[in-house]
């Protein structure tokens, strides 16, 4: 409800837009840029494992790890303990840097609003 709120509400401006691209540069603040993120699993190993399109993310190539396992000692699927935790770690990970990406655009844009307001101030003063 919070970003709901701040979005339409309280601060429609300094709030970023959901399913939309950051609005500033990503290597913003890095000086030594970022490392960049890589999709490990082709687009034809995921129509291979019949992926739907909601799991093929940056962890798909844990899930297809995960699904091969299961399917290898089915009725002991407890023995793919360890590719499950991968995944569910891999996902959760994804999670928090969506979250800190997020957090990172939400930070800047209310940086941008008070510079602008700030230069606003002095023209006026």
């Amino acid at each position: 409800m919070g970003n709901y709120l701040s979005l339409y509400v309280t601060n429609p401006k300094g709030t970023p837009k959901p399913l939309t691209d950051p609005s500033f540069d990503a290597n913003m603040g890095f000086p030594n840029g970022r490392k960049e993120r890589v999709m490990i699993a082709t687009e034809q190993e995921m129509e291979a494992a019949k992926l739907p399109l909601a799991d093929r993310d940056y962890c798909a190539h844990k899930l297809i790890a995960y699904r091969a396992c299961r399917a290898d000692v089915w009725p002991w699927a407890y023995k793919c303990a360890h590719e499950k935790h991968d995944y569910l770690n891999c996902e959760y990970d994804d999670y928090i840097n969506r979250m800190k990406e997020y957090e990172r655009e939400k930070r800047l844009l209310q940086r941008k609003q008070r510079i602008e307001k700030k230069q606003a101030q002095e023209l006026h003063a």
